[in-house]
């Protein structure tokens, strides 16, 4: 039984892949929240883009299975709660985007601190494809 449950936690997670290609998409909605008609949208821009790239950096260890880009997706879950607070004031990309993450978040709440997705993310062979 313990060779069994040691091969299955070097199995990929079911949600893996469906959660990076979300993740991926409201990452992207970034750039359609920014007011181009600001006078700083320049520095907006590449603001933006600065973090939008770390985010995908960030989402591509947590597809290859790093146990600290779990923890960084766990945070950032709070961080999606947290933005629900200005969803009224917000025009619509951002209720979209803020709306699209926080649904992600309370996902990833529940499936990020799994026994499966735990051992996953901890193993050692989780980073092989």
């Amino acid at each position: 039984m313990y060779a069994r449950d040691s091969m299955i936690a070097h199995e990929r997670p079911r949600w893996l892949t469906a959660t990076a290609v979300c993740m991926s998409i409201t990452n992207a909605i970034g750039w359609a929240i920014i007011d181009r008609s600001r006078r700083d949208a320049k520095l907006v821009v590449a603001v933006f883009t600065v973090t939008i790239l770390i985010g995908y950096v960030v989402i591509w260890f947590y597809w290859r299975g790093k146990n600290w880009a779990r923890i960084l997706v766990l945070l950032t879950s709070l961080l999606c709660f947290y933005n629900l607070h200005s969803w009224t004031r917000d025009a619509l990309p951002a209720r979209i985007m803020i709306s699209a993450e926080a649904l992600l978040a309370v996902f990833f709440v529940y499936w990020l601190n799994t026994r499966a997705a735990r051992e996953f993310f901890r193993s050692e062979k989780s980073d092989l494809s």
